[in-house]
């Protein structure tokens, strides 16, 4: 076997997609969600193409922050107003998520020219502190404003997926505020982003990150209007080597279970004012979803040693 990452001739270790140590901070999800292959397995999602130095010790580093940050910022919930004080390390974000982009890529025999030389140095690395360039990461809070307790869906805690859909303009066209109707848009296509090789959305709990990969050759004029468009038109935060950003919510009642869709800004107020006016932010609302909450983690705690990862 060559190693995915060193290139050299080794016997293959297993490597998780996502970091063992993120999955057992959830140990309630003890089941795999393949929607590509439509498959559910109980096991963790995993390759075996990574050698044994790599895996142990030049990329574990990696997954040691990963587990730290996760731990320390997104394990518990958030309410719909709350705004986060986030301090952490750019570069070591930006390793984490293309780390389980790469292994994600891999494990569907899919397009990893990205990943040059030059970006599994980076990887590789620990002592690399500079960030690349041409990767920009953006964050927010992933918080339930619908009416459909998370119970509904399972333990659906940690998600991830390629090229989500940024969409040009919101979901709802119209809503009447008097008679509460509806108007969807008709056609909503993409928003397009100069010199974009390929994207990610990882979803950690209540964290929700947004990891973009632009083409080496991306000229700085480029690159900034992209950003400015990512900044200014869609609900997250940019993140960079300033390393403390406050993150603030990021899903609406829809993209909160649909996280491949990322609604504009003003979208997501839209979807705001529907859920006011259904009356899901009333106070007894909120008091019984959060009593429904309660019963349900006391059954997640009884999943979790029920199916032992």
């Amino acid at each position: 076997m060559i190693c995915a990452y060193c290139g050299q001739e080794a016997k293959g270790t297993k490597e998780h997609i996502i970091s063992c140590a993120i999955l057992d901070l959830f140990p309630e999800c003890f089941a795999t969600i393949d929607s590509i292959r439509g498959k559910v397995h109980l096991g963790d999602p995993m390759l075996k193409d990574v050698c044994a130095k790599c895996n142990n010790n030049r990329i574990s580093y990696i997954d040691t922050y990963a587990k730290e940050i996760i731990f320390d910022y997104f394990v518990r919930k958030y309410e719909k107003d709350d705004v986060l004080n986030f301090a952490y390390d750019y570069t070591l974000v930006q390793k984490m998520l293309l780390k389980y982009a790469f292994n994600d890529l891999r494990s569907h025999k899919d397009d990893t020219s990205f990943f040059t030389q030059n970006i599994l140095d980076f990887l590789m690395n620990e002592d690399i502190v500079e960030p690349l360039r041409n990767v920009t990461v953006l964050a927010g809070l992933a918080v339930n404003t619908s009416p459909a307790p998370d119970y509904m869906f399972g333990n659906n805690k940690i998600r991830w997926g390629k090229n989500p859909v940024f969409l040009s303009n919101s979901i709802i066209e119209h809503l009447n505020y008097e008679t509460g109707e509806i108007s969807h848009r008709s056609e909503n296509p993409r928003q397009e982003f100069k010199k974009m090789s390929f994207s990610y959305v990882f979803r950690f709990n209540s964290g929700q990150f947004l990891l973009i990969c632009w083409d080496g050759d991306i000229s700085d004029d480029d690159l900034k209007t992209n950003n400015v468009v990512l900044q200014c038109q869609y609900p997250y935060t940019i993140l960079s080597s300033q390393g403390d950003h406050t993150l603030s919510r990021c899903t609406s009642e829809t993209t909160y279970h649909f996280e491949m869709l990322i609604d504009v800004s003003w979208g997501q107020g839209i979807f705001d004012d529907i859920t006011w006016m259904r009356g899901t932010y009333l106070d007894e609302s909120q008091q019984y979803l959060k009593e429904i909450e309660t019963l349900w983690q006391k059954e997640e705690g009884y999943l979790a040693k029920r199916f032992p990862r």
